[in-house]
């Protein structure tokens, strides 16, 4: 693995879908998904929640892999109905495998 390990997880609708939420609906969801995000451990202050149309479109980077398994597990409980899209980069801790040369 070099640089990043890319995790992404195309459109997932998860739940029920009876009808189409309101636009205010899913704007509360968001905005209660984000405070949730914040509040846990470990935070995910590097991650971005928007409605684009009609789904929601979550991305950014996290540091591990479980943290981005978290993530995914906390999304799909705050937005269970809705259509998610994820683009979500795990970001790579590995020490480098040659020396930088400054010049």
């Amino acid at each position: 693995m070099t640089g990043h390990d890319t995790a992404r997880q195309h459109t997932q609708n998860a739940g029920n879908t009876r009808g189409a939420p309101s636009e205010q609906n899913i704007e509360y969801r968001i905005a209660h998904l984000r405070e949730r995000l914040a509040a846990e451990e470990p935070a995910e202050l590097g991650v971005r929640v928007e409605a684009r149309g009609a789904c929601v479109v979550v991305t950014g980077t996290v540091p591990t892999t479980h943290c981005r398994e978290e993530l995914l597990r906390t999304v799909n409980e705050e937005l269970a109905g809705l259509t998610v899209r994820y683009d979500v980069i795990v970001a790579g801790t590995a020490a480098p495998d040659h020396p930088e040369e400054v010049s």
